[in-house]
């Protein structure tokens, strides 16, 4: 059964059991939408850290930049530099309702400055730092700024790698956004480094359903090897990724 997500001017569609005839048909469809005029097809499957995808031109337009509106943002991206899942529109939504304005927050794996954009738009935080690897995500980013007519100075724009030097020249946050791909590596001890007592981190895990106990647990233990102590405040399922494996937002409070 084909699968697409709908990106604003494009749609991307993943159709490996479907013949040009039956891709041609619902191309033709997805086009019907007021905002639409490129299908592209999902070639294989995203590309390690970075989240990069090949597309392959379906109908429509020859044409890869994105341009979507989202909780009262807009964005501009190359859908095949930066990885941007739809489906976490509320979720988005969501977690900047949390944040208040006397906060410093750390995007973590910002990509194309969707989350740090999101949060400032609701609740404006004193400041946001968003740290990326990706050079194109970045540059995105920067020029999401200047589209969502963000003040200067409030949202910094970082490409790096949070294991790296980048995390120690940051100082301390108040809140700390985990929005990780599905790694084996939990980046836990890079967020640790930069919290203090009552920092709130926003962490994504992947797991089964019948996962999530060791999950949290093995958390609170990586905290704790490393001479930290973390309360697990809130988990929530936010998002399906496969069969029974879901996308869960641990929501945990540093206690020293």
């Amino acid at each position: 059964m084909a699968q697409y997500d709908l990106l604003g001017n494009i749609s991307v569609i993943r159709a490996e059991d479907m013949n040009k005839k039956e891709k041609l048909v619902l191309a033709k469809k997805l086009l019907e939408r007021p905002s639409a005029k490129t299908v592209v097809e999902k070639v294989g499957d995203v590309k390690g850290r970075l989240r990069t995808i090949d597309t392959k031109h379906v109908l429509g337009e020859k044409n890869l930049i994105v341009e979507l509106k989202e909780n009262d943002c807009r964005f501009k991206f190359n859908v095949e530099d930066c990885y941007f899942s739809p489906r976490l529109s509320h979720e988005r939504g969501l977690i900047a309702e949390k944040i208040k304005s006397k906060d410093r927050v750390l995007v973590m794996f910002a990509g194309m400055g969707v989350y740090p954009i999101v949060v400032y738009k609701k609740n404006k935080p004193k400041e946001i730092v968003s740290v990326e690897l990706g050079k194109e995500c970045c540059k995105w980013a920067k020029e999401n700024l200047k589209l969502n007519k963000i003040p200067e100075g409030k949202i910094e724009v970082i490409q790096g790698d949070v294991k790296k030097k980048v995390i120690s020249e940051m100082g301390k946050f108040d809140v700390i956004l985990m929005p990780r791909p599905n790694l084996e590596d939990s980046f836990i001890e890079s967020a640790l480094k930069v919290s203090k007592k009552g920092t709130m981190i926003y962490y994504n895990g992947f797991c089964n359903v019948d996962g999530i106990d060791e999950l949290v647990e093995n958390l609170v233990e990586e905290a704790k090897n490393l001479g930290r102590k973390i309360k697990i405040i809130n988990v929530l399922k936010a998002g399906d990724i496969a069969p029974y494996k879901f996308r869960y937002r641990i929501e945990m409070k540093v206690m020293n």
